[in-house]
């Protein structure tokens, strides 16, 4: 009986390791992403102001969604420590993903310039679904 206590202790700690290591790789993916999209837009790099008026987006508007990709990187950095801000920032993020894949799709864009969007929308599901377990 006490082998079998500390089979099912082993293989519980050995789920936990395997599924903080997805979420710890999936959120550093997700930062990357979004630490990236983020800075481009508040830098004002001339490719993302391109896709800022492509978009049809005001550069108040631009700024703004910048500022809200940062802040929730900086959530999902938290959240590897506390699990309901983690959860809450990759929330927000999947919510600025839609509204991006929406206003590509008003703009007829392809799925080359959507693809991010799509990406960081998957990375952002994940990453919330991954700190529930």
């Amino acid at each position: 009986a006490s082998d079998h206590f500390r089979f099912r202790i082993a293989r519980g700690l050995l789920l936990c390791s395997v599924m903080d290591t997805a979420t710890v790789a999936v959120t550093i993916m997700l930062v990357a992403l979004f630490a990236f999209a983020a800075s481009i837009k508040l830098l004002g790099v001339s490719q993302s102001l391109a896709i800022r008026d492509h978009l049809g987006l005001k550069p108040l508007q631009w700024r703004l969604i910048g500022a809200c990709e940062l802040a929730g990187v900086a959530g999902v950095l938290v959240g590897l420590m506390w699990a309901p801000i983690g959860i809450a920032a990759a929330i927000g993020l999947v919510l600025l993903s839609i509204g991006a894949i929406a206003f590509h799709l008003r703009a007829s864009d392809g799925a080359k310039d959507m693809a991010p969007a799509v990406i960081g929308l998957a990375l952002a599901v994940a990453a919330a679904v991954l700190r529930t377990l």
